[in-house]
């Protein structure tokens, strides 16, 4: 070995063998690279939330009677129109029969009237009879008109009466503890007998900063012409709710004492999976749809002259690139300026690579 060492010095020496002859060139360096890509880059908020109902009725007793009735499973599901509760009807059954006796009364009545006005009517035109006893044949037939108008709104009471011992589901939703049982006597002093509340869609509600606001707002994100959030919710168990939600509601004023103002989202739920009192975390999103050019966010450099990348070109060689960025997320950073679709980025390796250095380009798996 030192005999061959000593001749390939004197070769050298002698011009016989260059230098590159004597020492092989390094290999190109394995670098991961990644590509710019064009895709949603969206601002996200984190929030705590609760789930609260769209509306919740109370059901109370608007006659008095006694409750022969429930309907329900406690905590069950309702459809609107179910009869949930039902008073005793007999009384108020036969109130509806009275009103109609009263009706046919008043409309008989009315019809004697009004056939004594027409005899009275062709007698004054013959001049049978004065004025005064045609005035009287009409005063008699118009009280009559006005008994059966009476008669008639009594019937409609009376009715209204009978239809108030049926107690009806307002909604679909689900339905709480009943406050009474059957066989008491409910009226309209006995409060509320059970609760009911829509679960889909169903709300969460959360309170976000007054910069949050401006900022939202400022992107036309929140604007007299729609609301453009997006919002995603994760349980108390950890897990992420698989619907994705929209905000519908923001509040009209900012809490003086929070600084914080509410926003609504609606959430599909046709499970009931999510229930009123929930709480939340609740990320938010600008839903617009427009796509920036992004780049992971470990291929960007930073210096004295700025923000940079290494992109290597087509024949495998790094070439220093000036950009300007724009938002980021956890992962990705928005290019306004520098490089465009498809260029390719290192985003590992940069320790060992320079501006015009041949590399081995490894595609990201990421």
């Amino acid at each position: 070995m030192k005999k061959t060492a000593q001749l390939l010095s004197v070769l050298i020496a002698l011009g016989l063998v260059g230098p590159a002859a004597a020492q092989s060139d390094p290999p190109a360096p394995s670098v991961v690279v990644a590509s710019a890509k064009l895709e949603e880059l969206q601002k996200q908020d984190n929030f705590v939330g609760r789930v609260v109902a769209g509306q919740s009725v109370d059901l109370q007793a608007r006659v008095e009677g006694v409750l022969l009735e429930v309907n329900f499973i406690e905590g069950g599901a309702v459809t609107k129109g179910d009869v949930l509760f039902r008073i005793e009807k007999r009384k108020y059954a036969a109130s509806v029969e009275g009103a109609q006796a009263a009706l046919k009364s008043a409309q008989a009545s009315a019809l004697s009237a009004k056939t004594e006005l027409d005899r009275q009517q062709k007698l004054f035109e013959k001049g049978d009879v004065p004025q005064s006893v045609l005035d009287t044949a009409k005063a008699a037939y118009d009280e009559g008109q006005a008994s059966v108008d009476e008669a008639q709104a009594n019937l409609k009471i009376a009715q209204i009466a009978l239809d108030l011992t049926d107690i009806i589901s307002p909604l679909d939703g689900r339905i709480g503890l009943s406050s009474i049982d059957a066989g008491n006597i409910v009226n309209t002093d006995s409060g509320v007998l059970a609760t009911v509340t829509s679960v889909d869609p169903i709300l969460v509600s959360f309170f976000v900063s007054e910069p949050v606001l401006l900022r939202e707002r400022r992107n036309g994100s929140i604007s007299p012409q729609g609301i453009k959030l997006a919002t995603r919710i994760t349980l108390a168990d950890g897990q992420a709710y698989e619907t994705e939600g929209k905000v519908t509601y923001v509040g009209d004023s900012v809490s003086q004492d929070t600084d914080t103002i509410e926003l609504r989202a609606t959430f599909s739920n046709p499970d009931g999976f999510l229930i009123p009192g929930q709480f939340v975390n609740v990320t938010l999103s600008g839903s617009d749809d427009s796509r920036v050019l992004t780049v992971p966010r470990n291929a960007v450099q930073f210096d004295k002259q700025g923000y940079f990348v290494f992109s290597v070109d087509s024949k495998d060689t790094v070439h220093r690139i000036d950009i300007e960025i724009g938002s980021q997320t956890a992962t990705r950073t928005q290019v306004k300026s520098g490089l465009k679709d498809g260029d390719r980025v290192v985003v590992q390796g940069l320790q060992k690579i320079h501006d015009g250095l041949l590399v081995k380009p490894v595609d990201s798996q990421s």
